[in-house]
């Protein structure tokens, strides 16, 4: 097997561990969605061009010399400098990984419950430590970003808006935009506590939603807190 064959078999086993489709990734790339497919299928192109190469190694967090067939210029160096970080303890590779992030369409096929609802999968987000940070506190596993489907959150929220929900809560711990799962539905509402006691008020921005009162947060299942919101213009 030559360098060349070695490149294109590593490069598809590791798309496939990493959990992406050679059409996703290819777009990802801002490539036609069968340039990957063709790379390594039908050996065309030949070779990864450079800036493929770069945003390649990144999104699968790998040493970019392991795509390609011949020595890059700066590959000792940057082991070298690795080394030298490594020593110091002033490496910032934590920073620079990247993280995939589900994306989920709570209007698929599988509706219902919020254990359903996870199993819509559409796609994944590719984010930096860094990025990550800038959208909420959580950490990665804790995250899932849902296509959202109704007009109850509207004008905040609408329908077809993507939110970055925090799953590492089950309880409300301050006011806020929730995701709920009823015994038939999983939902997103605004939940404001009462400080005096365990109620809380559970409405819709949309102000054809009626509010609800609940007697005790408690015997809410809250699947997580909305941390993020993104909507075309």
């Amino acid at each position: 097997m030559d360098k060349l064959q070695e490149v294109r078999v590593f490069l598809e086993n590791t798309i496939k561990e990493k959990g992406f489709s050679l059409n996703a990734l290819s777009l990802q790339l801002g490539k036609n969605s069968t340039y990957l497919f063709h790379f390594i299928k039908r050996n065309s192109p030949k070779r990864l061009d450079e800036n493929t190469r770069r945003k390649l190694s990144k999104i699968l967090n790998v040493d970019e010399q392991s795509l390609c067939d011949f020595q890059l210029p700066n590959t000792l160096v940057q082991d070298k400098l690795s080394t030298l970080t490594g020593l110091f303890n002033f490496s910032k590779q934590d920073d620079l990984k990247m993280i995939s992030v589900d994306v989920v369409d709570m209007g698929g096929a599988n509706r219902g419950k919020f254990e359903q609802i996870k199993k819509n999968i559409i796609g994944k987000e590719m984010l930096s430590y860094d990025l990550l940070s800038h959208y909420c506190s959580t950490t990665p596993k804790n995250l899932m970003i849902f296509k959202v489907v109704g007009d109850a959150m509207s004008p905040t929220i609408n329908s077809g808006d993507f939110v970055w929900v925090d799953l590492s809560y089950s309880i409300p711990s301050s006011d806020g935009i929730y995701m709920i799962s009823t015994n038939s539905d999983t939902i997103i509402r605004r939940i404001q506590l009462n400080p005096f006691d365990n109620s809380a008020d559970i409405s819709s921005d949309n102000t054809s939603y009626k509010p609800i009162n609940i007697k005790d947060i408690k015997t809410l299942n809250i699947c997580g807190k909305v941390c993020y919101l993104a909507h075309k213009l």
